[in-house]
């Protein structure tokens, strides 16, 4: 919520450093559904302690989430395929065969967008695992 409108977390992110705020417009209240299970993992960036890559998974009742941080050229995102997988089986072994494209994820002196895009699938793995 802002002071002058609701904004869904899935339209208030817009990619690296952008949101859907208006200029002059302030965050005044933010709402979270209270998941049944949930868990984040994190695979750190030893000298800088952020995350190379992070994994948030909620499962709710209507289905699972996954947000994903610090692998994307494009910022935070929700791996939907995923979130599929898990809302029909709540389980690492729903993750099987399932894998992002190492196109589209930072690739630095830290490491490639391919591994990038492996640890998300780990980190999952290991965020449902610690959930359920």
């Amino acid at each position: 919520m802002t002071n002058s409108r609701e904004i869904a977390a899935d339209d208030y992110f817009q990619g690296m450093f952008e949101t859907a705020l208006d200029e002059g417009e302030i965050i005044t209240e933010v709402r979270f559904p209270i998941p049944q299970a949930a868990n984040y993992q994190k695979f750190v960036q030893p000298a800088s302690r952020f995350a190379l890559v992070g994994v948030f998974v909620a499962r709710f009742e209507s289905g699972v989430r996954v947000a994903v941080t610090g692998a994307s050229n494009d910022g935070v995102f929700r791996w939907s395929e995923a979130e599929a997988a898990l809302s029909a089986n709540f389980s690492a072994d729903a993750l099987e065969g399932l894998a992002l494209s190492g196109a589209d994820m930072i690739s630095d002196l830290h490491g490639t967008g391919d591994y990038r895009a492996h640890l998300v699938a780990v980190m999952t793995k290991r965020a449902v695992n610690n959930a359920a």
